[in-house]
């Protein structure tokens, strides 16, 4: 199960009533496809006029039920733009931290022990957090409400900057409606006349309402279980999971006002109005395209960090082949022992290679950013594909690997033990953390259907 990208923050940032100058909490309820999943509060310390934004979270995972805590607090500046902020996400016992601030034309943002990523930003003020929700509640109050307001944008739980778009579609005697944008996210968010947040909504089946302290908190949570949830039902002539390594091509059709990309030769994506259709068939794909950053180390991709390293070393020395510095026979025992050594469970925090090397435990997120970690330790260009891949009658989200032998990309799956990988996958992209967020783009708006396969 791939990580709903952004959720845990998404969920987090989108409930206040925005007469908070004279609150010091504020509450909401959080709701995923009509049952209550978590709950947030909004903080507002004096005199500093500190932020700060907590959430809880309940669900189930692979049959487990887990919790999922996060913590942000930043200091508005007059248009509530932020200088420096703290945030954590902590599941179980996987924790991560993020510390961003402003250096002049810089946000320097320090993850964990090790990752660090410098983002330019020229003169532009940065956003986080609710602070969109108090732009939007005090152009309300001034009654003088623009179409559009363009926000630049930094979400710590993708380490993610981008544009954050608010649209004005709809005006009532009663509300104001705005469709919010980030990174092709979209939702729809509600305002009284007043300035008072209402509800925000997505197409996702996410819904958010300001809620009491005292309903926040004892409300009965309902038992939600986030990968069946988001999985998508395959009909048509679907095959059995047995047939997957026997599987040389097929065709699917995706129903839904969504695009699914092209990667040729493995994945052909033609849409036609709502409904795309989709040739997967055996293959590799040769484009080099920013082939260098599938070689360095990065915020969560710890490939530098000495643990690493020495995980990489030892399990280079055991590969057995003709040719020990052939990748793919590395690629191979990589993947191996990553099936063999992590064991199969749900974590909701933020995935990282550091950390899943030392709890030995994770889901197909944890599995594949280790790999690639370690891929690169060895000098082997490699990376997330994070899509859709096909099980027993259903399409679940999920991670895997990619990697570049000197000719061509080899996808493996280490979380199934795969090598390589069998084509009933739709890939939605590829890339580091920061790319994820795409796939809420595609959580509970699509159909799919098997065409034919052989």
């Amino acid at each position: 199960m791939i990580r709903i990208a952004s959720l845990y923050l998404y969920l987090l940032l989108i409930t206040v009533d925005v007469a908070w100058l004279h609150a010091s909490e504020i509450w909401s309820e959080i709701e995923f496809k009509g049952g209550k999943i978590g709950y947030s509060v909004i903080k507002i310390k004096s005199p500093e006029k500190k932020v700060e934004e907590i959430a809880y979270m309940k669900l189930k995972a692979m049959g487990l039920e887990r919790e999922v805590k996060t913590y942000l607090d930043w200091i508005p500046g007059k248009n509530w733009e932020f200088e420096t902020l703290r945030f954590t996400m902590e599941s179980g016992d996987s924790k991560t931290s993020v510390i961003a601030s402003r250096n002049k034309d810089n946000l320097e943002v320090q993850v964990g022990e090790v990752g660090r990523k410098t983002f330019k930003i020229g003169s532009s003020e940065i956003f986080t957090g609710s602070s969109y929700i108090f732009v939007i509640s005090e152009a309300v109050k001034s009654k003088s409400v623009p179409e559009s307001i363009l926000l630049n944008y930094f979400d710590p739980s993708v380490l993610r900057l981008d544009h954050l778009r608010i649209i004005l579609v709809e005006k009532s005697n009663d509300y104001l409606k705005f469709l919010k944008d980030f990174a092709g996210l979209k939702s729809f968010i509600y305002f009284d006349r007043d300035g008072n947040f209402l509800k925000e909504e997505s197409g996702s089946g996410i819904l958010i309402l300001a809620s009491s302290q005292k309903k926040a908190l004892h409300s009965e949570f309902a038992q939600v279980d986030i990968i069946i949830s988001t999985s998508v039902k395959a009909d048509g002539k679907a095959p059995a999971s047995s047939l997957r390594t026997k599987i040389n091509e097929a065709k699917i059709y995706v129903k839904g006002d969504v695009d699914i990309p092209s990667f040729p030769p493995v994945q052909i994506a033609e849409r036609k109005g709502e409904v795309t259709l989709i040739k997967l068939k055996k293959g590799y794909i040769t484009d080099k395209r920013n082939f260098e950053d599938a070689l360095v180390s990065e915020p969560l991709i710890e490939a530098d960090s000495s643990e690493i390293r020495e995980i990489a070393k030892k399990i280079k020395q055991g590969v057995r082949s003709k040719d020990p510095q052939d990748p793919i026979a590395t690629m191979k025992a990589v993947s191996d022992w990553l099936y063999r050594n992590l064991k199969k469970t749900s974590v909701l925090g933020m995935p990282s290679a550091l950390e899943a090397l030392r709890t030995r435990e994770g889901d197909c997120n944890e599995h594949s950013i280790l790999a690639v970690a370690i891929l690169r330790a060895l000098g082997i260009p490699s990376r997330v594909v994070f899509g859709l891949v096909y099980d027993s009658g259903f399409f679940f989200f999920h991670a895997w690997v990619e990697a570049f032998d000197g000719k061509k990309w080899v996808e493996f799956d280490p979380t199934w033990g795969l090598f390589p990988a069998d084509i009933l996958r739709i890939r939605l992209g590829v890339g580091s953390v920061s790319e994820w967020v795409k796939v809420l783009e595609y959580v509970g708006k699509i159909q799919i259907s098997f065409d034919s396969w052989k």
